[in-house]
């Protein structure tokens, strides 16, 4: 699974966060507010001081005033005066009252006086003009005729005073009770007191002034102090800041680079998981996992699908000359070359070893599987140039379809396989396709295999003998002459199977490796029997001993003859090994094996010769005494309508052995016609039912000794019988 994506780092912000400038526009904005505030507070509290002060100068003005004109003005309050105005004036003046209220208040502040009745009516005013008002619904007289002083402070730009017009002066306005008559309650009238304060207003204007730039001016000294602060805090801040930004992009690297680290090492792991180290191409886990995906899409879509299972051919060799690296540098090769021909779509797989596998999909697979394979098999044929060596490789290829050899991944994985091996049995660097029977034919196969390895251990297995005879009688009769040596030949006789053919155990003992223990186990056998025939007075000149292409590529073979022949106590010259001609091509090392063979004293035969490719200029090489004519040249001459061909062959190799001084045995006479056509060819010696089947060493015993009791060779009539 891969790693969980880290959080994306937040946004930069458009600009970067200054403190000073926030600090400076929120300290300016607070000094202005409190500016504002302590200056209209400040205001509001002189104004009230300014009108407590002058009110009570006001109220002692009052006193004076009613004191010294209380006996003049009481008329002036009686309830039933006329509201007349011109009536008031002839009144006031009658009583000299301007006069005296201008004297009396003479060198002070107030600077107009109003009188009032208890019902609002102007009775005198400093004013002529305003005699006769009502002022019934002023606030001032309500308050003021309630007993409470009201005052306020105004400012006129023109006011009518006691001396006359004045301009842009600042006004104490006082409304207050006059006190009652003896034996009254409630005041006599209300009297109002204009009082000039524009001195003290101007002086107070010029005191909030300075205060008001004191207190700005000592406000900006903080501000500035706190500035200074602010910007040395701001020039730690941005180091701070600029450090933490520095080492939260290290960290954000290092963070990316081992996330980047983790998923590569995940992305490694998954690959490594599903796929070779080697060649790179899917493993056996992903190829199943692959094909049993293929095998259900092919359902859906009614289609075929086709599993190529390809095996390299000794490719082991390879490994045991050059080397594990050149056969490394090989799989790569082989995986390039296969995956340039394989369609991107299918699958190319390696399972392991020298084993590959494709997966082709296509609708019609039964046609479009023997060409890829083919063209698999011809791109492998080409040699491959590997560390200055030139190999050449071959594949076999063994083809299962779906659904007609399966229905499951399993099922196709079996049957390619089993195919793959019919195609090596069948010479290699080929292609099979898969049949059922191939499956019943390698489970049996499976069972004989475990069968035959048990065979040696239970005494099932035996050596029979077939006589070799002189093919020219000595009397120079038309008949063979003496018997001049035996060939051992395995007989398995099971107790599951019962007697097995050896062309069917042998081929499999070769194929498992059994060869090896079996080809061991005759050798000494034969040996043991002919020293028991000597023992017996019967003196054979060889016994042969068929040897596989396996025990002539075991090292220890020459040891293991030398062996047997040293606790045998049989000498050299009695035994003979046949090797056929593809053993000596194929094996590797076969002519310094053959050499050492040759060394101990054993004689040496080519057998089943004129089947293979050997060269004529390598023959000649090999230190071999014998070549034994195959029975497919013998069982075509003396035959009516026989081509002449076989007859030629045989005298043609009759002729090679003479010129090389070597021995020749035809195998396979059956027919009277069959031996007087080789002994005209002048062939040294013969085998076959003609004159003996293979039989045990008992009863090969028997016949030597009866044929050694009676006087001469026995005729091929006779000895066809035993």
């Amino acid at each position: 699974m891969s790693p969980p994506a880290p959080p994306a780092p937040p946004a930069a912000p458009n600009s970067q966060f200054r403190l000073t400038r926030y600090f400076s526009l929120v300290s300016l904005g607070l000094i202005a507010a409190v500016g504002l505030l302590l200056t209209l507070s400040m205001r509001a509290q002189m104004q009230r001081e300014l009108i407590h002060m002058a009110e009570r100068r006001n109220e002692a003005m009052t006193a004076v005033f009613i004191n010294a004109l209380g006996a003049q003005l009481s008329p002036l309050l009686a309830a039933d005066l006329p509201a007349d105005p011109d009536s008031l004036r002839t009144m006031i003046e009658a009583h000299g009252l301007h006069a005296q209220a201008r004297a009396l208040m003479r060198n002070a502040d107030i600077i107009k006086i109003k009188l009032y009745n208890r019902a609002g009516l102007t009775v005198y005013s400093s004013s002529a003009a305003q005699i006769g008002e009502n002022k019934r619904d002023n606030g001032g007289f309500q308050s003021a005729l309630a007993g409470r002083t009201a005052s306020a402070l105004v400012h006129r730009d023109s006011f009518d005073a006691f001396e006359g017009q004045r301009a842009q002066v600042d006004l104490i306005s006082s409304y207050m009770p006059i006190p009652p008559a003896p034996g009254q309650s409630a005041p006599q009238g209300v009297i109002e007191l204009y009082q000039d304060v524009t001195p003290f207003v101007e002086r107070l204007a010029a005191l909030h002034r300075r205060l008001v730039l004191f207190g700005f001016g000592l406000m900006l000294g903080l501000y500035g102090l706190q500035l200074l602060l602010v910007q040395r805090a701001q020039g730690i801040l941005r180091r701070q800041a600029q450090a933490l930004e520095d080492a939260n992009r290290v960290l954000d690297q290092r963070v990316q680079d081992r996330t980047e680290e983790l998923r590569a090492a995940l992305a490694r792991l998954e690959h490594l998981a599903h796929h070779d180290p080697l060649t790179g191409l899917p493993n056996r886990l992903l190829c199943h996992e692959h094909l049993r995906y293929a095998i259900a899409k092919a359902q859906r879509q009614q289609r075929q699908l086709a599993v190529l299972f390809l095996d390299l051919d000794r490719f082991k060799e390879v490994n045991d000359m050059l080397g594990h690296s050149v056969g490394d540098d090989l799989l790569i090769e082989v995986s390039r070359r296969l995956g340039a021909l394989v369609r991107s779509s299918d699958l190319l797989a390696r399972l392991g070893g020298d084993e590959f596998v494709c997966v082709l999909e296509s609708e019609d697979a039964l046609l479009d599987a023997p060409v890829v394979a083919d063209k698999l098999i011809q791109t492998l044929c080409r040699p491959m140039e590997l560390q200055g060596h030139e190999v050449q490789v071959s594949a076999s290829i063994g083809i299962a379809l779906f659904p007609s050899d399966g229905t499951t991944g399993e099922e196709l994985a079996r049957a390619a396989d089993t195919a793959m091996y019919e195609a090596k049995r069948a010479g290699r660097n080929r292609f099979h396709f898969y049949r059922p029977e191939l499956t019943q034919a390698a489970l049996a196969r499976a069972h004989m295999e475990r069968l035959l390895r048990r065979s040696l251990e239970g005494g099932e297995m035996s050596v029979h003998y077939q006589s070799k005879f002189l093919a020219q009688a000595s009397d120079g009769v038309d008949e063979a002459g003496p018997c001049c040596g035996v060939e051992a030949l395995a007989r398995w006789h099971s107790s599951e199977l019962g007697a097995v053919p050896p062309g069917r155990f042998i081929a499999l003992a070769e194929e498992s490796g059994f060869i090896n223990e079996l080809g061991a186990w005759v050798l000494r056998r034969a040996c043991e029997d002919m020293m028991a025939w000597r023992a017996a007075g019967l003196v054979l000149d060889h016994a042969s001993v068929n040897v596989s292409v396996r025990q002539l590529e075991r090292g220890d073979f020459v040891e293991l003859v030398r062996e047997t022949l040293a606790t045998t106590g049989l000498p050299p010259r009695a035994l003979e090994l046949e090797i056929t001609e593809s053993v000596i091509m194929n094996a590797d090392n076969a002519l310094a094996t053959l050499n050492d063979l040759h060394a101990l004293g054993v004689q040496l035969s080519i057998d089943d010769f004129g089947t293979g490719y050997s060269s004529l200029a390598y023959l000649k090489l090999l230190p071999i005494q014998t070549l034994k004519i195959d029975r497919s040249f013998v069982a075509g001459i003396a035959q009516a309508g026989a081509q002449a061909g076989d007859s030629a062959i045989i005298e043609a190799v009759i002729g090679l052995a003479r010129s090389l001084g070597l021995n020749t045995v035809a195998e396979g006479v059956e027919t009277p016609e069959q031996l007087a056509a080789l002994q005209a060819l002048d062939c040294a010696q013969v085998q076959g039912f003609l004159f003996s089947r293979p039989v045990s060493a008992e009863q090969l015993q028997s016949q030597l000794q009866g044929r050694s009791a009676s006087a001469g060779s026995p005729s091929p009539a006779r000895t066809a019988s035993v």
